[in-house]
């Protein structure tokens, strides 16, 4: 079983470097085949097991130094290009032929010589081992030195092919030598020996024979007595020979001229000689009437230094030296400058860390940057400042940044991790939705798993957001949390009693009556005015002026009271307000008054009530008749006739009204008058009332029911 993973990263650096200035110029392709993985021999992980990924980076080195060393700060590196490779098997062998958009073969430029190309592994271990292949251009047979490190036997094993084309003028073994008549250090100077001179070995600068002078060799001057050679050819005449060709005798003193010898002239030999008037002739590269200037492209004291301008490679100094034109370089300006490349050196690229370039100078992609905006943006998918880090954006999980390339997890997903796999902080992954869930603890609720919400102790609620403490007077909704008010608990937090109960537990049960009211905190029943007894039943007039009433409502009468008739009537024989006067009826014509004081019985008078009162009449013991009197023959007088006298009637003995005999002949109209009196006083007393009703209507009823 696998217990671990460990990814190794290879980085082939290409070295070029200079041992010795032997001209060279072609190139080396190396092509890579396979390379075989030592961590599964147990040489870098000492556990033996294989890797399974394995990310390959190619680079190039530009050199800095004149001797290879083994310490990266002597050369920089510029990368190639790279592959991933991945799978499920471990990776003892794995293909190197298809590198990507690094080509393979792999062009190494070879300009001097030898060239060394070195293969550097990085592994998971963060330890680096370097394997350096030295060629020898002559032999073409690399000297493999296989480095040791750390007890670590080796870095793998690479498989590959190579073989080196010449470029251009070169040729032979290694291309070091220049093809038949092409000299120089870029083996461009032509040079074909013939009779009148030779070719230098290295340059190709002629070389001219015995008696042959001038840039060509073209000039032929063997010395005689008459004269001597000069370096450019020239006849330099003896005294005093003189003539072109040192063939007439003269009679003037040495270096002087003409007919009368009046004219002087001192030859330089290399600068200018005499003619036969005594002309400066100049020799060399003087010109001028005094040879003191130089012929064009020659220049310097002796105008010994030649400098011919070079249409595209360079022009001249005043002192003849060699000025390159952009694009070229070295003494002659021969060969091309840094980045610029070309037949004529005219085409400049150059090398960065995203493109390398061609003998042409035409740029070539490095590792992913993209060809089609000449190296300047990365290849799809491929973001950072080395297009390195690759990046897909994947629908409804990441987009990308376009700067680093780094996974962005969309935030609706709240994802998070290097391919967002997982849920960034106080989210949670639900496995049924494959979604992540908010989910941060409080105070009221824990996370689980799944991201859900579990609430804690007294917490309710989808969210968790109701507290509930259960207590003697409230349970809780297990599910919402709602308070659920105990038997005869009610209120806010229950902390009430539910209607008409009171006390400490709610239990004691109290209505409100007429009777009687209910104390708020223990529901003890506090009779209302009048009534008492432990439930109020019993009603008592406390401001009866009959009686009073003790604590249990029991009525105690005032004064001579009967109990009986609720205190409301004075007992037998007493009278008054409060029953204090004593009252006995001592004779059937007599009665008690309600103040107790002795009065007559209605119709008598009189001091012993014997006597009829006023307007009563009745029988008396003068008048004949036997109802007059009792069993006994008493006389009964009798006084129950009321009777009161009218306008025309008067009451007789008897107590009856009879008519006036004065007013008898009168009464007829006399009732006229009274009726036709009370015809007219009802008349008016119904005009009266109508007029009162409609007031009422209009001015009263109808305009408040019209305000409502």
């Amino acid at each position: 079983m696998r217990v671990e993973v460990v990814v190794s990263r290879f980085c082939l650096i290409f070295l070029l470097t200079a041992f010795n200035y032997v001209k060279s110029e072609g190139t080396l392709y190396i092509e890579l085949l396979r390379y075989q993985n030592d961590t599964c021999g147990g040489f870098i992980q000492d556990s033996g097991f294989c890797d399974y990924s394995v990310a390959l980076s190619i680079e190039t080195a530009v050199y800095r130094g004149y001797s290879l060393l083994k310490t990266k700060e002597r050369y920089q590196l510029t990368p190639l290009g790279g592959t991933f490779i991945s799978t499920q098997y471990d990776i003892k062998f794995f293909d190197l032929t298809n590198l990507g958009p690094l080509p393979n073969p792999i062009p190494i430029k070879v300009t001097r010589g030898s060239a060394n190309f070195t293969f550097v592994v990085d592994n998971a271990l963060e330890q680096i081992f370097e394997t350096t292949y030295t060629f020898d251009l002559g032999t073409l047979k690399p000297d493999v030195k296989v480095p040791q490190h750390d007890g670590f036997n080796n870095t793998g094993i690479f498989d590959f092919t190579y073989k080196l084309e010449c470029d251009r003028n070169f040729a032979g073994p290694g291309c070091l030598e220049c093809k038949d008549g092409l000299f120089g250090m870029r083996c461009e100077v032509r040079c074909e020996e013939n009779m009148n001179f030779t070719c230098h070995p290295d340059t190709g600068n002629k070389i001219c024979r015995d008696h042959h002078y001038g840039d060509e060799c073209e000039k032929y001057c063997e010395d005689t007595e008459n004269y001597t050679c000069t370096k450019y050819g020239n006849k330099l005449c003896a005294y005093p020979f003189r003539g072109k060709e040192c063939n007439k005798e003269t009679t003037c003193l040495e270096n002087r001229f003409g007919s009368s010898c009046d004219i002087t002239c001192s030859p330089l030999p290399g600068q200018f000689l005499c003619s036969e008037n005594g002309t400066r002739v100049c020799e060399g590269h003087f010109t001028g009437p005094d040879c003191v200037s130089c012929t064009k492209n020659h220049y310097g004291p002796h105008c010994n230094i030649t400098c011919v301008p070079h249409p595209t490679r360079y022009t001249c100094s005043f002192g003849g030296a060699r000025v390159c034109k952009r694009g070229w370089t070295g003494a002659q300006c021969a060969q091309c400058g840094d980045s610029w490349f070309g037949e004529n050196c005219d085409i400049y690229c150059e090398m960065s860390n995203r493109h390398t370039c061609t003998d042409q100078g035409q740029k070539v992609c490095l590792g992913n940057w993209n060809p089609a905006t000449n190296c300047s943006s990365c290849t799809k998918h491929f973001y950072g400042s080395n297009c390195q880090v690759y990046c897909k954006k994947e629908f409804g999980r990441w987009k990308c940044n376009k700067t680093t390339g780094e996974k962005i997890c969309l935030p609706l997903t709240n994802r998070a991790g290097e391919n967002c796999t997982e849920c960034k902080q106080d989210y949670y992954m639900d496995e049924k939705t494959l979604t992540c869930r908010y989910c941060k603890e409080t105070e009221s609720y824990s996370c689980g798993d799944a991201g859900e919400k579990r609430c804690k102790d007294s917490w309710y609620g989808e969210d968790c957001t109701t507290q509930c403490l259960e207590t003697t007077r409230n349970s809780c909704h297990p599910k919402h949390g709602t308070m659920i008010c105990k038997s005869y608990y009610a209120g806010k937090d229950c902390q009430g009693c539910i209607d008409r109960h009171y006390g400490e537990t709610c239990d004691v049960y109290c209505v409100e009556t007429k009777r009687n009211d209910c104390n708020a905190t223990t529901g003890e029943k506090v009779c209302k005015k009048d009534y008492f007894g432990p439930n109020c039943q019993t009603f008592c007039d406390t401001s009866s002026s009959f009686y009073s009433c003790d604590s249990f409502g029991i009525k105690t009468c005032k004064g001579k009271r009967n109990i009986t008739t609720d205190c409301e009537l004075c007992d037998e024989d007493w009278y008054g307000t409060n029953c204090d006067t004593h009252c006995v009826i001592s004779h059937p014509r007599t009665q008690c008054a309600q103040n107790g004081s002795l009065i007559c019985v209605e119709g008598w008078a009189g001091e012993l009530c014997s006597e009829c009162a006023p307007n009563w009449y009745g029988s008396t013991c003068d008048d004949s008749g036997w109802s007059w009197y009792d069993d006994l023959g008493t006389c009964r007088k009798t006084c129950d006739m009321f009777c009161v006298d009218m306008m025309n009637f008067k009451c007789n003995k008897d107590g009856i009204l009879e008519m006036n005999p004065e007013f008898a002949g009168l009464w007829y109209n006399d009732y006229y008058e009274l009726k036709v009196t009370g015809i007219i006083t009802g008349f008016v007393l119904v005009y009266l009332v109508s007029v009162l009703v409609l007031y009422k209507l209009c001015f009263v009823w109808y305009p408040a029911k019209e305000s409502i």
